[in-house]
């Protein structure tokens, strides 16, 4: 057999040809994908975001005088300041002002490890709604009411590292919570919608609805909250109600509240009134809170708060004095020293709400030493 060298020459420079033709083709590929994406994933970042978060506070608390012998009692506990959580929250720009956002929070405990809110996966908030740039957003799922909203603005509960042990008034002791007015944030509406305006001029409004999904009766288990608030650049103002329905469609409760908080350079005061009413039996507490603090140095906050609570019905009255000194030890972190005091006249078993430790004999004391950090 003849070898043609000429025509396996030609073959071979031209086999050499065409893969260097494809390697060049493949790396201006290559590097236009790359481009591409550097150029796309900053656009797909932002307009979606997805942040974990949470907190952790953990202390020691010494309780005195608890029943049934009087002894008192030191322990730790988790969530004082604030409940303990970890959550998920999200955001979609879809253009035009236009966002999808969602929330979902879960509460444990640190110091055994064990969920909050009875186990409940995302037991503290879990919804999913829009929000429009310049009216307002719109939400539903397991939400917090306004009367929770309304504490967390004026209250010494949320104005302070006091955290719980500022809510055992508000609790309503004398009654096993059955006139809690909802202040101390623990209180959640399943199956709301709840709607809520921007600011405009200052001023802003909400208002959500409980379905409670009772096949033939619309009122039966159902929750009603209103709000109204003013904030500027020193006065803030507000007013929230709350209206619940039981199984059988009949009223159950009502709360109402007014509240301030007026801001001076480096120091505030703020107040409220709140009142409960359990509507079958026509119980009705009624709550009185004043406070102050104020940021004496860079890093030491203090303050202290004085509450009142008149009952009807023969239950007598209560009084608690709160004080905290909040010292930051960066953005993030903070140790607190919290004290409370609380005497329930007419009732025995005054407890302070952030350990649910009942008193023996109508009054209680505790003393807590916390760090808290966010994340």
């Amino acid at each position: 057999m003849a070898f043609n060298s000429s025509k396996t020459n030609l073959n071979i420079g031209l086999a050499q040809a065409l893969t260097k033709t494809w390697g060049i083709a493949m790396k201006n590929i290559r590097s236009l994908l790359a481009a591409s994406l550097c150029l796309a994933a900053p656009l797909a970042f932002a307009q979606n975001a997805v942040t974990i978060y949470g907190l952790i506070d953990l202390g020691v608390t010494h309780y005195s005088h608890t029943k049934p012998t009087g002894a008192s009692l030191t322990r730790m506990d988790s969530g004082q300041a604030q409940g303990s959580r970890w959550g998920i929250r999200g955001t979609e720009d879809l253009g035009s002002g236009l966002n999808t956002i969602f929330l979902l929070e879960s509460g444990f405990n640190a110091d055994d490890g064990s969920s909050g809110q009875g186990g409940l996966l995302f037991g503290r908030q879990a919804y999913v709604g829009l929000q429009k740039k310049g009216l307002g957003t719109l939400t539903m799922g397991r939400q917090y009411d306004f009367m929770a909203g309304f504490g967390a603005q004026y209250a010494m509960g949320a104005q302070s590292a006091a955290g719980s042990l500022a809510w055992g008034l508000h609790a309503d002791a004398a009654h096993g919570t059955l006139l809690n007015n909802h202040l101390y944030a623990g209180d959640r509406t399943n199956n709301s919608v709840k709607l809520e305006s921007e600011k405009y001029a200052g001023f802003s409004a909400g208002a959500m609805y409980g379905f409670g999904e009772v096949a033939g009766d619309s009122k039966a288990g159902r929750a009603v909250s209103l709000r109204a608030d003013y904030a500027g650049s020193r006065l803030g103002m507000g007013v929230s109600s709350m209206q619940t329905w039981d199984a059988a469609g009949q009223a159950a409760k009502r709360i109402g509240a007014v509240g301030f908080i007026y801001k001076f350079d480096s120091a505030r005061a703020f107040g409220s009134w709140a009142s409960a009413t359990d509507v079958p039996s026509a119980l009705k507490a009624k709550t009185y809170e004043i406070g102050v603090g104020a940021l004496v140095t860079g890093s030491l906050d203090l303050s202290a708060a004085y509450q009142f609570q008149d009952r009807n019905h023969g239950v007598g009255n209560a009084k608690a004095f709160i004080a905290v000194a909040d010292y930051l030890l960066s953005k993030r972190s903070d140790v607190y020293l919290s004290f409370v005091r609380g005497l329930d006249n007419g009732y025995n078993a005054y407890p302070v709400f952030g350990g649910g430790i009942q008193a023996a004999n109508g009054q209680q004391s505790a003393i807590r030493m916390g760090l808290r950090h966010r994340f």
